[in-house]
């Protein structure tokens, strides 16, 4: 926290500056007037512009008061018995919709000629509305602004069935006798009758001339649904006042019929308020508050899942209404509640077939079920351990309510029949079962208190203050805590205890005052309102086990002293006990609502006098106001917590609306629909899975109090904020959306961001608490704050580190260093490219041999091992690209084969063969996987034999019998060896011979794999050429390749690939002229190293067929001879290698020709611009680098390797330099395996075509693997959490070179709550005064700074494109911690799985 110390400074003196920022600049006020009075009116444009002919005006007027006029004539003609109320209805809605059909027929009609004319212009109502011209009274440009065209296909008489409904529904509403039965004054009928006329007026008009613009807007609709909302709203009136008249002995429909009055009278307010939900909101809205109030659920994180839930909830609502008997009720509800809190949806489409892709939508994404590669899928995993707690679970609840009931089930039918013959006190029903009596309630309540106050207990503990206000002394010892398992057994046990010991209080509570619950007549509509309560509790209790845990305790708390004091409490009595539990429960809720409510209030009242800034001129003034309207205020708010609708704040002033209601999870789009990303969002994206697991196990203990659904979380490290809102809560899992808010970069930002840190760090830094006195020591001095903090935990995250490098990269010492770690760098990056590849490319090429067994294979077992050993290349001219063969052959223009320019045909007789046998024939290793075609060299003390060069002979004019005399003559003569191709890993086993002993014969090697293959002939080509280092740089010649002859099979296998040091862009002399900095002691360093591992890697990686196939005598007593003498053989090896001249020229010829390409022909130092430039991959273009960027992998290890000598030569600069070799070999292998060095900007990465190339082929396989080893980009690195990440940089303005360091650790971060109304009040005057006021200037006061409030975070928080976050996840789901099955759980089994 203290990092940011001086932050907070320039921070803090910017917050201090008292600023009067506008609430609407001057040039929006003409235009919201005109808007305003649009919405009033539902429409009518009568300040459409200045030169408005006057006759447009009379037309609206006239069109728009017709319905009106109609209405009223029909309600008089009612209200003096001239028509009865059936025929005024009927006619009324003929009327209406007859004239809607007609009038919008007409402007169809001339819109239509207007269109044949091609004059046609869509008017544009938000820009256009002052510039539009008029024809005449019946032009069409008139009736296009008059009634708006309909985008509908067939809306004409979709909107005129509408509007004959609703005027059906409004003469039978709005006539003074609809009221009468309320017993009101006929004043108070008549105004109800004026102002119903007025809202039909309004509310009717936007179905035939348009929908107004609405400051209640959720989701930009289209197809004219819009102008549904009005209607919808005066319907939903109309409805309800059918349903009470329909059921008059239900007091509480009354009641809502009489508001639903009062409401239709001022709906043509509460629509320019913007208090009235859009249609799409009011329907998501209504889904959810029945699913939350009636039924027990939970919001949900999309609008998919809420139609779902809402739909099987209501479905075995009604069931469990039609069963037939209580006890089936009883058990049928225990279930139904622990089914419908289970993620059912989630675990459907977890466990879908991969080709039924339809059902996966309704909880995730379709590659999270069902991942490719092989992967093992993490939601899958996780879906099988809760189907494996469900079952076992679903059982029990069926059986302890079976065990409960069942037994009574004669007693139940005798109560339930006494209770429907007559009214019988409690006292004349036969005695209750001691299950239901009250000591055995005394009991299990008593055991509910206890764990009830335990539990909260131990949530206050963890919070860094108690109840938010009071210092936690024990807050020190959290940390141990959660590290120890006391916690997370707690949290299990109570996860589940809670509902079970509720299950059993809710049985026993309900069937002792059974008479209660049942003494309504079957299929009644009283029957149904008693299900409702009983059916909800019992799923409440599994939705939301610590709040139902703690309702239920102040249930028995009320019973407990209704029985022990005989007190009579009036209607309470006479309600069942579920429904006593209902509304308790809806209290509870609605009370948590309006206390958040009140707190947001208060806080935007005394915010502007606690923060100096926020002193705006009429501070007091808007104070006083509220203290005098503080009765409204508090009505207003009680309103608000009941029908879950934010408060608004008009410009964030401590001026309070209603805003309308909408889903808790406020926004429309789908949750991490968009954000705006940029270089910065990797960070977000990389800490989230870390963030919400630690989260979610802190919630899961209680760490973060009791929570519900809409709890929004700011988290803060370093200068990161991530803003975490739960959106849907159940039995075992949770749904959090995780945004990423931007780093630090405006003046508003950063004044917030120190208010956070300040509050943190007062919170957790006790040594800083000391200091401030003993009112910070004990109490929470920002209490009055949005944000409380609550706790902190450690997760894996990306410390960000910057530097100024002036006068460490301009330094002639660190250029000259650049320029010799570059070659070091160089020859390990080569070296350790060819050994690992080696290595990986043959376990996949070992892999595929496995499964293809040969003929010699199946005759003897126990050589399987030797099919590894090179094989003899059958005639086959080859082509090189990137080092991969290709199989076509370039012809001349007769048809023949033409003849490679730098070679020609060798034939070799047999006299010669016969003398030495040694550099007569070079077999090639044809090894699918490899890049290249690997030479196994002869070796031997004398030079190789001069060839005979003839055009004529053919060399493939070898006998069998010849090869097998050759064969036996180096057998007397020739130690025995097996040399392998790079990229065929071996065994120990391959040093100690076999069965069948195979021997390293100098210009043969024999495949012993298959019998005819030793008898096919061998194409020799080759050519001396000698190099300027004095160095028989032997070549073999192929067409358009040439390779190197090596002294060693080991030389081979850690030799560059041939294409890289053959056909090179430089001539030998200037090659020559750089061979002077080339580190021969790195070099024999290198080789001494990497040729031990290699021979180690072929030592371990022995085949299964080589140990267990083994069953002749021969066989085993051969390789137990062989098997002394391999520690030995090996050093030989390796000392040929160390010696091999060739082998060193070929590096020297490499590096060279790269030093050359990437540093130039200069022999001085590279500047700081050249090393800044090729850090990040822009090297100076020549043809050289044409040479090297064709192919591929050589480039992306130059440029590695050059990446490393200059983070090798700033940390000699800045540390020192390196002791010796051993440590600069731990350094570079740290940096390949542990860094990532590179840009830290996102950068298109140009794909080469060998890499588009299929995995599967030998090309691909190699590419694959390169790319598999370092990540592409700054981001990938982030994705991938490499250790350390390193970049350079220049900042243009000031001049100089920077350094960007990420390091991977553990990150301290800390967790505060915010006040979530406040949070829903700030967003919804964001919508409202960007989306209908268009007031977007970014100086406008609503934007500024607020640190009490967090106002300008809170904004950027916001959806986009109102918000600005840059990054959003899509709903995050996850389960009780032993549940979730994480990505190192998953691969430990399968490690295991392995061993086994």
């Amino acid at each position: 926290m203290n990092d940011f110390s001086a932050t907070a400074r320039l921070a803090w003196a910017v917050a201090n500056r008292r600023m009067e920022s506008p609430l609407v600049n001057d040039y929006k006020k003409p235009f919201i007037i005109r808007r305003l009075f649009e919405t009033f009116l539902g429409g009518l444009r009568l300040f459409a512009s200045e030169d408005t002919p006057a006759y447009v005006y009379i037309l609206q007027i006239i069109l728009f008061s017709v319905i009106p006029l109609v209405t009223v004539l029909f309600v008089l003609l009612e209200h003096n018995d001239m028509i009865t109320l059936f025929i005024a209805v009927i006619i009324n809605a003929v009327v209406a919709g007859l004239y809607s059909l007609a009038i919008q027929t007409l402007a169809l009609v001339l819109r239509t000629q207007k269109s044949k004319k091609g004059q046609i212009e869509q008017v544009n109502l938000a820009s256009d509305e002052d510039v539009v011209e008029f024809d005449s009274p019946l032009g069409p440009k008139t009736w296009t602004f008059l009634i708006r065209e309909k985008k509908l296909k067939g809306g004409i008489f979709i909107y005129s069935l509408l509007v004959g409904l609703v005027g059906a529904g409004v003469v039978h509403y709005v006539r003074p006798a609809s009221t009468y039965h309320f017993n009101v004054p006929w004043e108070a009928s008549l105004c109800f009758t004026i102002l119903g006329l007025l809202t039909v007026s309004v509310g009717v008009w936007p179905l035939i001339g348009g929908s107004p613009p609405e400051p209640a807007t959720f989701h930009p609709l289209s197809w004219d649904l819009p102008g549904l909302s009005r209607p919808a709203h005066m319907l939903t009136c109309v409805l309800i006042h059918l349903i009470s008249r329909m059921y008059p002995e239900m007091h509480w429909l009354l009641l809502l019929d009489g508001l639903c009055h009062v409401l239709f009278a001022l709906c043509s307010l509460l629509w320019l308020l913007g208090i009235l939900p859009p249609i799409d909101a009011y329907i998501l809205w209504i889904l959810e508050q029945w699913l939350v109030v009636a039924l027990g659920g939970s919001p949900m994180s999309s609008s998919l899942r809420l139609v779902g839930q809402v739909f099987w909830g209501t479905l075995t609502l009604f069931m469990s209404a039609a069963l037939p008997h209580f006890v089936v009720l009883m058990v049928f509800a225990a279930a139904r509640g622990f089914v419908l809190s289970v993620d059912i949806a989630w675990m459907i489409s977890s466990l879908l077939s991969p080709t039924v892709k339809l059902l996966t939508g309704l909880s995730g994404k379709y590659e999270e079920t069902h991942p490719v590669s092989g992967k093992r899928s993490l939601r899958r995993t996780t879906c099988r351990r809760e189907l494996a707690l469900f079952v076992p679970m679903l059982i029990s609840v069926a059986g302890m309510s079976l065990g409960s009931q069942l037994p009574h089930y004669n007693w139940y039918n005798e109560v339930i029949n006494k209770t429907r013959e007559s009214n019988v006190s409690q006292s004349e029903l036969p005695l209750k079962p001691a299950l239901f009596q009250v000591p055995a309630q005394n009991t299990v309540g008593g055991g509910l208190l206890v764990i009830t106050t335990t539990m909260l207990l131990i949530n206050e503990i963890q919070k860094v203050y108690f109840l938010g206000i009071i210092r936690n002394p024990l807050f020190k010892y959290h940390k141990a805590l959660q590290h120890s398992n006391i916690l997370y057994i707690y949290s299990q046990l109570l996860h589940i205890g809670c509902p079970l010991v509720s299950l059993i209080l809710i049985h026993q509570v309900v069937s002792a005052e059974v008479h209660l619950q049942m003494g309504a007549p079957r299929y009644s509509f009283t029957h149904f309102i008693l299900t409702l309560p009983l059916v909800r509790i019992f799923r409440q209790i599994w939705q939301f086990p610590q709040a139902s845990f703690l309702q239920l305790s102040l249930y028995y708390i009320i019973e407990l002293i209704r029985r022990q004091s005989d007190i009579s409490m009036g209607t309470w009595d006479t309600l069942p006990p579920a429904t006593r539990i209902f509304i308790l429960s809806i209290g509870h809720l609605w009370g948590t609502r309006m206390i958040n409510r009140l707190t947001t209030v208060i806080l935007f009242m005394i915010t502007p006098f606690t923060e100096k800034k926020q002193q705006h001129s009429i501070s007091f003034l808007l104070l006083g106001f509220n203290i005098g309207i503080s009765p409204l205020l508090l009505g207003l708010v009680i309103l608000s917590a009941v029908i879950s609708a934010p408060l608004l704040p008009v410009f964030t002033l401590p001026i309070f609306l209603l805003g309308f209601p909408r889903p808790l999870r406020f926004w429309s789009y789908p949750v991490g629909r968009s954000s705006n990303s940029c270089d910065d969002s990797v960070y977000y994206e990389q800490l989230t899975p870390h963030v919400v697991f630690a989260l979610h196990n802190l919630l899961q203990c209680g760490s973060l109090g009791i929570t519900e659904p809409g709890e929004h979380f700011l988290l803060r490290w370093e200068d990161r904020f991530i803003w975490v809102q739960i959106l849907e809560c159940g039995f075992t899992y949770q749904y959090y959306n995780v945004k990423g808010l931007e780093l630090q970069e405006t003046s508003c930002h950063t004044a917030e961001a120190s208010r956070v840190d300040a509050n943190f760090s007062r919170a957790f830094d006790g040594d800083d608490v000391v200091n401030k006195g003993i009112i910070s020591s004990l109490f929470n001095p920002h209490a009055f704050h949005t944000l409380t903090p609550l706790s902190n935990f450690s997760v894996m995250g990306y410390s960000d580190t910057r530097n100024v490098l002036t006068g460490v990269i301009d330094s002639p010492d660190t250029l000259i260093l650049v320029k010799e770690y570059f070659h070091k760098a160089l020859l390990y990056v080569v070296m350790n490219y060819i050994v690992n590849r080696s290595d990986k490319v043959a376990d996949a090429d070992t892999a595929e041999e496995s499964k293809r067994p040969t003929k010699s294979a199946l005759k003897n077992g126990s050589q399987e091992h030797l099919r590894k050993l090179p094989k003899v290349t059958r005639r086959t001219e080859y082509h090189f690209e990137e080092g991969f063969p290709d199989t076509t052959v370039e012809l001349d223009n007769n048809g023949k084969e033409r003849q490679p320019p730098f070679g020609r045909r060798i034939s070799i007789s047999q006299q010669s063969q016969s003398q030495s046998g040694r550099g007569s024939r070079i077999a090639w290793v044809d090894d699918p996987l490899a890049p290249e075609l690997i030479p196994i060299v002869p070796t031997g003390d004398s030079s190789p034999p001069s060839p005979k060069w003839d055009n004529e002979g053919d060399p493939f004019d070898i006998s069998e019998e010849e090869t097998t005399n050759i064969r036996k003559r180096n057998e007397k003569t020739l130690p025995p060896l097996q040399s392998r191709a790079m990229g065929s890993p071996s065994s120990s086993e391959d040093f100690r011979g076999n069965n069948r002993q195979v021997n390293f014969i100098p210009g043969l090697m024999y495949d012993s794999s298959s019998e005819e293959d030793e008898k096919t002939n061998i194409k020799i080509k080759a050519i001396h050429h000698r190099t300027s280092a004095k160095v028989n740089l032997r070549m073999i010649a192929q067409p358009e390749v040439r390779s190197p002859i090596y002294e060693s099979p080991i030389s081979t296998a850690l030799a560059p690939l041939p294409n890289w040091i053959v056909e090179l862009p430089f001539d030998e002399e200037v090659i020559d002229e750089v061979q002077d900095t080339f580190p021969h002691a790195w070099f024999k360093f290198l080789l001494n190293t990497f040729g031990h591992s290699y021979v180690d890697m072929l030592d371990q990686s022995s085949t299964p067929s080589s140990k267990t196939s083994s069953s002749s005598s021969s066989s085993s007593k051969s390789s137990e001879q062989s098997s002394g003498r391999v520690g030995g053989e090996k050093e030989t090896y390796i000392q040929r290698m160390q010696y091999d001249e060739t082998l060193e020229e070929s590096y020297r010829l490499l590096i060279g020709t790269c030093h050359l390409i990437v540093l130039g022909t200069d022999i001085h130092a590279p500047s700081p611009s050249q090393v800044y430039k090729t850090f990040i991959g822009e090297l100076s273009w020549s043809m050289a680098l044409e040479w090297l960027i064709n192919k591929q992998i050589l480039y992306e290890l130059v440029l590695h390797a050059y990446r490393v000598g200059v983070k090798l030569a700033l940390d000699h600069i800045l540390i020192g330099g390196m002791t010796g070799w051993a440590e600069l070999l731990t350094i570079m292998e740290d940096y390949t395996h542990n860094w990532y060095l590179g840009p830290d900007s996102r950068v298109e990465v140009h794909t080469h075509p060998a890499s588009r190339l299929s995995s599967d082929s030998p090309k691909g396989k190699a590419v694959h693997f390169l790319e598999t080893r370092w990540p592409k980009s700054w981001m990938e690195a982030v994705r991938m959490e490499t250790s350390n990440l390193f970049s350079l940089g220049y900042n243009a303005v000031k001049g100089v070179y920077t350094s960007h360091l990420l390091t991977l650790g553990e990150a301290e971060i800390a967790v505060g709550r915010l006040g979530s109304e406040t949070v829903r009040g700030l967003w919804a005057s964001l919508v409202a005064e960007l989306l209908y006021l268009t007031n977007d200037d970014d100086e406008r006061y609503s934007i500024q700074a607020q640190p009490g409030l967090l106002r300008n975070l809170t904004i950027q928080a916001a959806d986009p494109p109102l918000g600005y976050p840059i990054f959003s996840s899509p709903p995050l789901r996850l389960a009780v911690a032993w549940l979730n099955a994480t990505f190192e759980q998953v691969y430990s089994s399968e490690q295991e799985k392995g061993r086994h």
